[in-house]
């Protein structure tokens, strides 16, 4: 840092007329020293699996009219509800998407201006959510019974947001364990913490279902399990500390 420089008119009582002002120079102010930094970083794996599974049965019905199909497709989701009460599928696990109603023309080869509407089809997505793997060939067919058209089933963790709170904190523990050790090792002392960045890893951090290529029957020693195999939830964190000054 150049030092500063102040121009002062001394003004003498002698020689009140002499203007001529005095250089005064004022000793430079050093520059702070910055604290060191340490980064470090802790990794969080937790294995887990599926422990229920989403089923999804599309309904569909076609009418003359939008009234009538859409009446034809409300009873074939009442008689589907109804199936799957008996079944033991509480009303909390029971999803019901909109109604849509799409017309459905005469195949025409003139155009568009010449195109009919033949017939309306009226549609209904029931999801079905079960923990007992064991229901889901049961659910598919009182599905099948209540005339859906298409079924797809996706398997996910139910308390996954507690997982994922659990391998933050492992992670956490992690990072700070091994700042300390590190600290010890080379003799320093951490001060505040400066930054925290985590780093997920994994398709189920950002996913809410298992991929579909573990969605597999697979064979145990204990007869035929569904859901797929377990996959890594896992978080990384890195932590950067200033370095306490000497005393």
């Amino acid at each position: 840092m150049k030092p500063l420089v102040l121009a002062a008119l001394i003004m003498s009582a002698t020689a009140c007329g002499d203007r001529t002002p005095q250089i005064i120079t004022l000793p430079s102010t050093p520059e702070l020293e910055k604290p060191g930094q340490m980064a470090v970083s802790g990794t969080a794996t937790l294995e887990v699996s599926p422990d229920c599974a989403d089923l999804t049965m599309t309904l569909s019905a076609d009418g003359a009219r939008p009234g009538v199909a859409t009446k034809s497709v409300q009873a074939k989701e009442r008689d589907l509800v109804a199936a799957l009460g008996k079944l033991g599928v509480e009303a909390a696990d029971l999803k019901l998407s909109y109604l849509t109603l799409n017309p459905i023309y005469d195949p025409n080869l003139s155009g568009w201006a010449q195109l009919s509407i033949h017939t309306y089809r009226a549609e209904i997505t029931v999801t079905a959510t079960t923990h007992k793997f064991d229901q889901i060939g049961a659910i598919m067919e009182a599905g099948a019974d209540a005339g859906s058209s298409s079924m797809s089933s996706q398997f996910r963790r139910s308390d996954l947001a507690a997982l994922k709170k659990q391998v933050r904190e492992m992670a956490l523990t992690a990072a700070k364990a091994k700042a300390q050790q590190t600290a010890t090792s080379l003799g320093i002392k951490l001060g505040r913490i400066v930054s925290v960045g985590e780093t997920p890893n994994g398709t189920m951090w950002g996913n809410a279902y298992f991929p579909q290529v573990a969605n597999e029957v697979r064979t145990t020693n204990t007869g035929v399990t569904l859901g797929g195999t377990l996959q890594p939830l896992t978080l990384d964190i890195t932590i950067g500390y200033e370095l306490a000054r000497e005393a």
